[in-house]
Formats: C-alpha cells, structure tokens, sequence
C-alpha cells in the first residue's frame, strides 16, 4: 500500500447522514511590523502544533503488512516529515520566488530583498500524500508586505488602503483551532505600528477635514490678504486666488496622503532595505513646514480679528 493511500483512508467521504461540525476564522493582518525572526518563530510554533496533528493521524495507520517493523517505523517517520510539514513561498518585488519546507528557508542567502510576501500552508504537504484531498485541519498564512501606488488616482480614498495578509484556519479539531489562534494573537497580532491609523477606512476624510481643509483656508486667507489687499488693483481676483488656493492646498493633501501611504506600508518587514527611512525623513521634515507656515498664518491673522 503506498503512503498516499495510507493518508487518504483516513480521509475518505464521511456518509451523508452523518452530522459533520468544524471551525473556520480568517483573520486579516494589518498595521504589524514584522522582522524575519518573528516570521520564523511563528512558523515553527504552527509547525509544531501541525507535527502534533500529523502525530494523532499517522498513529491511526493500519500497519502495511508487507513491511518490517523496521521500515514500517521509517515509512511513518517520512510520513510526519513529508505530509505534515508547512510549505513556504517568498515573493520578491519583481516576483522572484524562494521555496522551503522547513523554517532554514528564513535564513536562506537566496532570499529576495526586498521581500513583496510570504506564504506559507500545511495544505500542499498533505496533498501530496493523500490523493491531492485537503486535510482536516488546515492553516494558510499570507503576508503582504507590498506598498500602495505611490500616487493613488482612485476615486475610492474613504477605503482602507489594499493589503491582502490574512491567516486563514479551517479545523474539525477545536483544540487545534484554539492553539493556531493563540500562537496568531499573542505572536503575530502584537506586533503593531504606531501609524496603523492612516490605513483605515475615512482616515483620508478625517486628515482632509481636521488638518488639510482647516489649513488650506488659514494659507489661502493669509496669502490673499499679503498679495491681494482689498485696496490694491488686484482685489478684483481675491475669491478666485482663495479657490485656486484652497483647492491647490487640497491636492497637495492628497498626494501627500499617497505619499505617507507609501513611505508607511500596511504591514511593514523590517529587514527590507527599501531606503524607506529617507523618505520618512523627508516627510517629518514636511509636516514641520506646514505646521510652521500653518502657524505663522494663524499669528499674523490674529490683528486683522481684532
């Protein structure tokens, strides 16, 4: 008998009649900031609680009659190592790809950098062993680690910005959905940014109304009365400069918005040298400017309101 045969008896169709339960969860990761040693410890820790699983199947196998002890012992212990092992695919930005079934894939000297995602299930081992059926109890993890266009022209920015991570656990065992989901909670979900915020949905809205819209009308005020005072020739074109201005001030505000969007990624892996830190910099270095300018508006205004 071979051993995709082994597996597969345990998974054969169960009666119609029979009353069948399981739990299901898919999980979306965002705002986290994750190194390679964190990617890995999660792995192994997934991979044990899996190991353990394929230790409660393989023990359930009828004996090959044509085997030895011996050889029947090895043939188990393929099993464990083969069926019952996490696949790993890690996609670089221009879709280089490393493989791996074991957690040295982490540490490899091919892995692409920057790295785009990682993907890794219990699902392709099995499939392999047992007639290409899904196992009982399966996981998918997904990171994405992707940045958003560096200028956004979609019509849709009240939308969380796009990131597909996720961890999806489908299990009949609820011990084993439990343990997969603490490992998530306390290994993976801790690891959060301080910036998360702007990733949610109408954090383009709020920034606009508190922060860009406010500011665009202390500028456009301030400029229209130091270039086109009310008594000078010009005073003809003071509401449609304070348009224009408004109006610049908000597109602005909207590239900007891509911009810390990009510098700023959904989920962030700290070992990409993405030279990201430079623009971050640079638009700290921004943020002050408007905050200076936003406030030197505001103290000349302060005569005219009196």
């Amino acid at each position: 008998m071979q051993q995709n045969e082994l597996i597969a008896d345990e998974t054969s169709s169960i009666p119609p009649s029979k009353q069948v339960g399981w739990f299901e969860e898919s999980i979306p990761i965002r705002g986290c900031k994750l190194s390679l040693v964190d990617i890995k410890n999660i792995y192994e820790e997934l991979s044990a609680i899996n190991r353990a699983y394929g230790e409660t199947i393989v023990a359930t196998l009828p004996k090959n009659p044509e085997m030895s002890d011996a050889e029947w012992e090895q043939h188990v212990g393929y099993l464990l190592q083969d069926a019952f092992c996490l696949t790993v695919s890690i996609r670089g930005e221009r879709d280089q790809q490393l493989y791996g079934e074991d957690a040295q894939v982490f540490t490899s000297d091919s892995l692409p950098n920057p790295i785009k995602s990682i993907y890794f299930n219990n699902i392709t081992a099995w499939r392999r062993n047992a007639n290409n059926t899904d196992p009982q109890n399966r996981i998918e993890v997904f990171l994405d680690f992707s940045k958003p266009a560096l200028f956004d022209p979609s019509s849709l920015v009240s939308e969380p910005t796009p990131n597909a991570s996720e961890v999806t656990v489908r299990a009949d065992d609820m011990m084993y959905f439990r343990a997969v989901r603490q490992v998530i909670d306390t290994k993976l979900m801790t690891q959060r940014t301080w910036y998360g915020a702007i990733h949610r949905s109408f954090a383009y809205d709020v920034g606009m109304w508190t922060i860009a819209l406010p500011a665009g009308l202390i500028l456009a005020t301030h400029y229209m009365e130091l270039w086109l005072p009310s008594e000078g020739n010009l005073a003809a074109y003071r509401w449609a400069f304070f348009l224009y201005s408004v109006g610049l001030v908000l597109i602005g505000y909207r590239f900007l918005n891509s911009y810390v969007k990009w510098a700023f990624p959904v989920n962030l892996l700290s070992d990409n040298q993405d030279k990201a830190l430079r623009h971050r910099l640079a638009l700290g270095a921004i943020f002050v400017w408007l905050a200076y300018k936003a406030a030197d508006a505001i103290y000349e205004l302060l005569p005219l309101a009196t």
